[in-house]
């Protein structure tokens, strides 16, 4: 029995220790499209209504050629991580934001369950 349990927590480990170094390599992938998508700040963080013409075209670049890297950047702003909360991105408007640029197919609300 205690062989099962030092298997699992090596298993635990290991799994742990992927995750990070997978969440490290896409984090330094999508850190150009994370930049470019500033220009949607402020339809993000509420002060305008609509997404910007530039904000649209980074958000439709980054959905087509990096859709994982869209669904990294709402995941961050889902986790609530504290340099996220600093910027006062909201998750409500980044879920919205594809459908506000008149972007199909891109259905991020499965980026949460990811």
């Amino acid at each position: 029995m205690a062989r099962w349990w030092q298997l699992a927590a090596v298993l635990v480990l290991a799994v742990s220790t992927a995750t990070s170094m997978a969440q490290d390599t896409l984090q330094t992938k999508c850190q150009d499209d994370l930049s470019k998508l500033s220009d949607c700040m402020d339809y993000a963080t509420g002060h305008e209504d609509t997404p910007s013409a530039k904000c649209c075209d980074d958000t439709s670049e980054t959905q087509k050629e990096r859709p994982e890297c869209l669904c990294y950047i709402i995941q961050q702003v889902h986790s609530g991580t504290q340099g996220v909360q600093n910027l006062g991105l909201r998750f409500d408007r980044l879920l919205a934001q594809p459908a506000a640029c008149k972007l199909t197919h891109a259905n991020v609300s499965l980026c949460i369950s990811q």
